[in-house]
């Protein structure tokens, strides 16, 4: 460290936050730590030049006169209003945004040092409270929410005091560094000479400023608002007008005519960095994924910027076809096409109808079917009938249709065999369709085309199937996104971008909001974004359409089953919550627990807290859907189910005898059996009552025929399977860790985890095994004798054990 250059020094000096420690290891540091060179530059190189003044004066101790010539030949920066805080903080005046001691930490000598070499840069200083150049800015943006003519401030004094003053506000907990940058929304002529006393224009400052000169047009005009902006973009390249800003705009371009006129002169003499029927088109093209689109002021908003910028993107044209319909549940036929004639949306075609009818947020269908016979073409019953159909069995992908599904099932009873048959084959699920962990993109991407979360819907899918171009999606804004669809490229930079996000929110509502916060907590342009789609995306009474085939088809039934397997590969809560809950369940599989463990996602902890309370052990859905639904009693926790599916024909099976369901039904009794009824049992039977079915029944072994039997229970027999399961996949785990370059992964290996299918399994199957135990402590509980019993008693009790030490007779 002795053999260290100054320079070096300089550096690890700087970068330390508390030098005290640093200075007294040697002699040297200590005595560098002293030159006034390295003091000021300690705190420029920290600061900057705008705040360094600020933090050393602060610093008491280590400012001596000489520090300070050295922070003001060397660039940092002093302006009046530095000065006139400090006299004010120095003889005891409140200065609010300062809680410490600040400068009067300084000596007298040193801080009259500082006042003689501020007075030699400014000729006059007004140390006045009140009528410092603070709260002549704080007076100047106060006048500016006024009406022109009531304002009592001009913007040459403001110039006087930047160029005069070199006015800037000092330090990061100055309010006054919040409201800099409306200043020059305010008159944009302020930037240069902001930028001559060290401000710099972020990116966050941008849009915060355009929108104030947006917001201002009812008062000053188009022509006001070009002038600004042109200007703003003249003095600094950095600035222009964002995606963000201009979609703001937009959204209320009929309320702010004027901002609306600005921004497309501006698109006509190529002003903006993108193209407005692209930013238009975009922005109806973000209503599909939303609630907002149910509302009135959208539908109106929209329509108002369909007829200046009409696209022939199918995603806006269907955008605009749900305002339309939504707008008017029960309009007839011909009004709607009136309303879309206007538009110019005809003709619609039944694919169109189609993808409205699929919409998360149509649920009245009446009047969009009476206008699809009317006007698409499908007006025979055959032809009707098809595209219904086809529409239904779509629905079943979006899980919010469950009340419009029962609806049409109500009005077109045939549409119950289309969705069982399309369950029994469109929608079967097979662990061979399932992907493994080591497809490391398509399996955490996978999901059940069924039972999916109610806020998915994958817009992409429905109109890929009909070749329509989704690639303008990419534009749409993904943050917030109510209906879960992700752009196809998440970690691509693109152009719209950089030039800034659209939401839904309109300019006046983003300004108000701006101006409620608080200014000294959190800067207007760093708030955060509350869009008015961020509402509850359905109504109250939403029915998911896996709870309504529950109620439709049972509990015992293909669809059911269907549905049931989409519920566990998706962990779909609510689903597995409503499946799996009260006396009639629907059963629970091995085969779901092997889906799982292929893919290697955890199961739900539902699943295993249905084993706990007597669900049935089955190994796929084939085993139960051949028995009728036969509703059962709750049974007692020390019963146990026997699956139906174990048994081939319950009547080539013997009757258990009387003896074993004695001992297993009857409660203990204080007396005991004679020790010779021990020797025929070989291990502890339970009264079997199927929780499925109702039905008794019991294992085939026996013991060399005699009249007991050995039964498993269900519990046992989960415990058994998932066992084997368990020992299944961690043989292929131990073989992946031993092996990993069979593994068709590229790159470097990582390193060979457990799956989370692996790790839950354990702890659900220790969970079984501690219940199992306990039940069968509470069946093989000893009784206690009897102490009044007679002499039938006499053979239990134990002979005494003679002694071991040999007597000895004297």
């Amino acid at each position: 460290m002795d053999r260290l250059a100054d320079e070096v020094l300089q550096i690890i000096f700087n970068e330390i936050d508390n030098p005290s420690s640093f200075v007294v290891v040697c002699k040297r540091f200590y005595a560098f730590s002293r030159d006034p060179y390295v003091r000021a530059h300690y705190f420029l190189s920290r600061y900057g030049s705008v705040q360094a003044l600020y933090w050393a004066l602060g610093r008491g101790q280590l400012i001596t006169e000489q520090v300070l010539d050295v922070l003001l030949s060397s660039g940092a920066h002093l302006s009046r209003y530095l000065v006139q805080v400090a006299v004010h903080h120095y003889f005891r005046s409140l200065c609010p945004f300062i809680k410490t001691q600040w400068v009067r930490t300084l000596s007298l000598s040193t801080f009259g040092h500082f006042l003689k070499q501020s007075s030699e840069r400014f000729e006059a200083i007004n140390t006045a409270k009140g009528e410092d150049d603070g709260a002549v800015f704080r007076n100047f943006i106060r006048d500016s929410r006024r009406h022109p003519d009531r304002r009592g401030l001009a913007t040459d004094t403001i110039a006087e005091i930047l160029e005069k003053g070199k006015f800037i506000p000092f330090c990061s907990k100055d309010p006054i560094m919040a409201q800099f940058p409306l200043a020059l929304s305010i008159e944009p002529r302020l930037l240069p000479l902001a930028i001559a006393n060290g401000f710099r224009m972020d990116s966050r400052y941008r849009d915060f400023v355009f929108r104030r000169i947006f917001v201002r047009t009812q008062e000053h005009g188009a022509e006001d608002v070009l002038l600004n902006v042109r200007e703003l973009c003249r003095l600094d390249a950095s600035m222009f007008v964002s995606r963000t800003v201009a979609a703001e705009v937009l959204m209320e371009a009929e309320s702010n005519r004027a901002g609306y006129a600005a921004l497309k002169t501006l698109d006509r003499d190529g002003g903006l960095r993108f193209s407005l029927a692209s930013l238009v088109e975009d922005l109806v093209k973000s209503f599909i994924r939303f609630h907002s689109i149910t509302t009135s002021s959208i539908e109106a908003s929209l329509s108002y910027l369909w007829k200046d910028f009409p696209s022939q993107n199918p995603v806006a044209q269907l955008v605009m076809l749900l305002t339309i319909f939504i707008s008017c549940p029960k309009a007839t036929a011909d009004t709607l096409h009136i309303s879309l004639e206007r538009l110019n949306l005809t003709p619609v075609s039944s694919e169109q109808i189609a993808l409205v009818l699929l919409s998360p947020f149509v649920e009245q269908f009446s009047s969009i079917l009476q206008y699809a016979r009317v006007y698409c073409e499908i007006g025979d019953d055959m032809a009707f009938s098809s595209f219904l159909a086809d529409v239904a069995v779509r629905c079943l992908e979006v899980s919010s249709k469950g009340n419009m599904l029962r609806s049409m099932c109500e009005d077109h009873p045939s549409l119950m065999d289309d969705i069982q048959f399309a369950a029994a084959t469109k929608y079967r699920l097979t662990v061979e369709d399932l992907p493994t962990p080591e497809q490391r993109k398509e399996c955490p991407a996978f999901a059940g085309k069924l039972c999916r979360d109610l806020y998915y819907f994958n817009l992409e899918v429905a109109l890929a199937t009909q070749e329509f171009d989704v690639a303008g999606l990419e534009g749409s804004p993904s943050r917030g996104d109510e209906m879960g669809i992700r752009p196809p490229c998440e970690g691509a930079i693109s152009a719209e971008s950089f030039l800034g996000d659209i939401g839904q929110e309109t300019l006046s509502q983003v300004v108000s909001r701006d101006e409620l916060l608080p200014q000294r907590k959190r800067p207007p342009w760093l708030s955060i974004r509350t869009d008015v789609s961020f509402r509850p995306p359905f109504l109250a009474d939403l029915r998911p359409v896996g709870i309504w085939i529950r109620s439709q088809f049972g509990r015992r039934h293909i669809v059911t089953a269907t549905f049931m397997n989409h519920a566990v590969v998706n962990d779909n809560h609510m689903i597995l919550q409503h499946y799996l809950s009260g006396p009639l369940i629907v059963p629970v599989t091995l085969y779901h627990f092997k889906m799982l463990a292929h893919m290697g996602r955890a199961p739900n902890y539902q699943l295993f807290q249905a084993i706990k309370n007597g669900a049935g052990f089955f190994f796929s859905d084939s085993d139960y859907l051949k028995h009728p639904d036969i509703e059962v009693k709750r049974e007692t926790p020390c019963t146990e189910t026997m699956p139906s599916g174990t048994v081939k024909d319950s009547s080539s099976i013997e009757p258990p005898s009387s003896s074993s369901l004695t001992m297993s039904s009857a409660p203990p009794t204080r007396k005991r059996l004679h020790r010779s009824a021990a020797a025929t049992v070989k291990s502890y039977a339970y009264a079997q009552s199927d929780s499925d079915d109702g039905t008794p029944t019991l294992g085939a072994m026996s013991d060399s025929g005699r009249g007991t039997r050995t039964v498993e229970s269900n519990l046992q027999l989960w415990i058994k399977h998932l066992s084997a399961l368990q020992k299944d996949e961690i043989k292929k785990f131990n073989e992946k860790k031993r092996h990993p370059e069979q593994s068709n992964l590229s790159g470097p290996k990582p390193r060979t985890v457990k799956s989370d299918f692996l790790r839950t399994l354990a702890t659900g199957l220790r969970e079984l095994r501690q219940l199992e135990s306990s039940r069968k402590l509470l069946a093989h509980i000893p009784a206690v004798p009897d102490e009044s019993s007679g002499s039938d008693d006499d053979e239990y009790l134990c002979p005494k054990r003679p002694s071991k030490r040999r007597k000895t007779f004297s």
